[in-house]
């Protein structure tokens, strides 16, 4: 049977093994505190246990143990939750994609990584870049990556892509003097034929703290994404998996993948 116990009880179990002083023929006084369903899960362990010649102590082990690890295993559980956009009324019961990157965007400290396919030029989106912006600028955010693919120019590149994406980002984008580290697809900038570019849609905060929170979603960081479309994502408080994801961008430009644009 697997055991479904929650830490507390394991560890309230472990307690009163490591008061016994032999190996007890029965298990009833040592469980009668505990519920049937209690009784019912520990029981076969412990018989099993004692047949494989284990003393209390070291079943108490065991399941100090097994405790750590149902501990362990709900911190995971309890650092993803559901994000996400549409209509729907079931909209009403999880986070909103929008209202999540927004805060995202707010409470950051140090830095933001935001990562899209198609990036947003409604007013709204303008107004939160121009916050960024304006937050950069005052040394209230230190580093800002931001990633995408310039699909409203992505035909109109000519000779020279990287001058041509550079100087509409700069103008049609992000005028303010403060500005992000803009990064594009290298197959891009390389004329590839590969209609397979930059599509990942990320916003982490604080990345490399242990505050950090990454959102994995497949909105893109426009409007229409976030406010209209049916989307869904993760939102992870775990620092952990923040700078896992992090890792693989900053690996990525490392290894040439993606090309810093000239701003």
């Amino acid at each position: 049977m697997t055991l479904t116990l929650p830490a507390q009880t394991l560890r309230a179990v472990a307690t009163d093994l490591r008061r016994l002083s032999y190996v007890p023929t029965s298990w009833q006084n040592l469980l009668s505190t505990h519920s049937e369903a209690i009784h019912k899960q520990l029981e076969p362990l412990l018989v099993e246990l004692v047949q494989e010649g284990a003393h209390p102590r070291l079943m108490a082990l065991l399941l100090d143990r097994l405790a750590d690890a149902q501990e362990a295993l709900q911190v995971e559980r309890n650092a993803w939750s559901f994000v996400w956009s549409g209509p729907d009324p079931l909209h009403a019961k999880t986070a909103d994609t929008f209202a999540t990157v927004n805060q995202l965007i707010r409470e950051a400290r140090s830095s933001l990584l935001i990562v899209t396919y198609n990036i947003g030029l409604s007013s709204e989106f303008r107004e939160l870049y121009a916050s960024i912006a304006e937050r950069l600028a005052h040394g209230h955010l230190t580093r800002v990556d931001l990633f995408f693919h310039p699909v409203q120019i992505q035909d109109q590149l000519g000779a020279d892509p990287l001058a041509s994406i550079s100087t509409w980002f700069n103008h049609e984008v992000w005028p303010w003097p403060a500005k992000p580290n803009a990064y594009v697809d290298s197959r891009l900038i390389s004329g590839s034929a590969e209609r397979c570019y930059q599509h990942a849609k990320i916003v982490i905060a604080d990345a490399t703290t242990p505050e950090a929170k990454a959102l994995v979603t497949s909105a893109n960081f426009s409007e229409t994404a976030q406010r209209h479309n049916f989307e869904a994502g993760w939102l992870t408080t775990s620092a952990m998996r923040s700078v896992e994801i992090q890792k693989q961008f900053s690996q990525s430009v490392d290894q040439g993948l993606f090309q810093l644009l000239t701003l």
